[in-house]
């Protein structure tokens, strides 16, 4: 909505058209309209066409260092914004190596587990075969009678399996 609003600046009527809020546009007067009277305070020898262009200028001066100011940010932040992207890649593929890490250690695990048992295993194993040769050598093995006879003398006689 275009908005009509009438200012004066340096004793002069003025009816602008915009887009902006009339309170917006007085403010802007009444700044431009202050600029202009401490511009002819410093110099009273100056016209107010000259004091309007100095403040003219002084108001370009600002606007091109704030433009430029702007424009450093501007950069600035889209380097936070590339950094912070690679950063984040960066992140997403530690934390997938971590991931592949796990695994491979969940692996070694389960293989440092099946080892161990198999190792029990074979030790089991072994020591049932080495029960099974003391019992079969026992088994195996003579009986022996021993006698003692009148005279003091031993005798031993082999007793048979059965």
């Amino acid at each position: 909505m275009v908005n009509r609003v009438k200012v004066v600046l340096c004793g002069k009527e003025y009816i602008l058209r915009t887009e902006d809020a009339p309170s917006y546009v007085y403010q802007l007067a009444k700044s431009l309209e202050k600029s202009i009277k401490e511009n002819m305070e410093k110099n009273p020898s100056i016209s107010s066409h000259s004091a309007v262009m100095m403040v003219a200028l002084s108001t370009m001066d600002e606007l091109t260092k704030a433009n430029n100011s702007i424009e450093v940010i501007r950069s600035q932040v889209k380097e936070y914004v590339d950094e912070a992207g690679k950063a984040r890649l960066e992140r997403d593929a530690a934390l997938r190596e971590i991931d592949v890490l796990k695994a491979k250690i969940e692996q070694l695990e389960n293989l440092s587990k099946l080892k161990s048992l198999r190792e029990t295993a074979k030790a089991d194993e072994q020591a049932a075969r080495e029960q099974e040769k003391k019992q079969e050598s026992a088994e195996r093995r003579p009986q022996l009678t021993v006698d003692n006879t009148e005279s003091g003398q031993l005798t031993f006689t082999e007793t048979p399996d059965e």
